[in-house]
């Protein structure tokens, strides 16, 4: 039996627990970065490492998820893979945008070979290596049954906030609370 396959941009802080917990159902693919550590402990484990965008978009993906820093990063990223990409895709942004960055990846990512959801989490690394983070799902309705498989893996709990730019607002909403209290 064939396992999907998952790639994940983005496995240091949160992504490691992240790709940790895809891997016991996928079969993962992670990109080189200057943070070498988390690397080697997930191709211990099983992944598969790329060492750059062509190579990894070269492997058929199922889903790619995108768990980066912040939005000028998202966005670079975005532009650099969007030619690459001649199938269809699901992508599942996890990165928390700043309040225009989810509207800018859609724009970049607006494609018919492009399935683009975003779920930014709640919770920490500890969260992340547990799979109890929660995700605050946003995309077409059509997409959330394939997106919640790829996230169940590491939430615990995966919420639908209808479009892309009502999750990334009710993420940071969430942060804004975090931060009051």
């Amino acid at each position: 039996m064939n396992k999907n396959k998952v790639a994940l941009i983005g496995s240091g802080y949160m992504g490691f627990g992240m790709a940790k917990n895809l891997l016991k159902k996928y079969e993962v693919y992670v990109i080189a970065h200057k943070n070498r550590d988390p690397i080697k402990k997930l191709i211990k484990l099983g992944a598969t490492e790329v060492s750059n965008y062509k190579d990894l978009l070269d492997k058929r993906l199922d889903c790619l998820m995108i768990c980066v820093t912040n939005t000028p990063i998202a966005l670079t990223i975005a532009k650099e893979i969007y030619p690459m990409i001649k199938e269809k895709l699901l992508i599942i942004d996890l990165t928390t945008h700043d309040k225009n960055g989810t509207s800018e990846m859609k724009s970049v990512l607006s494609s018919e070979n492009v399935i683009y959801t975003v779920s930014p989490v709640m919770g920490g690394p500890v969260q992340s290596q547990e799979g109890i983070l929660g995700g605050i799902w946003g995309g077409d309705i059509n997409s959330f049954e394939d997106s919640k498989k790829y996230l169940n893996t590491f939430c615990k709990n995966v919420y639908n906030f209808g479009s892309v730019e009502k999750a990334a607002q009710a993420k940071l909403l969430s942060n804004f609370l975090s931060l009051l209290t």
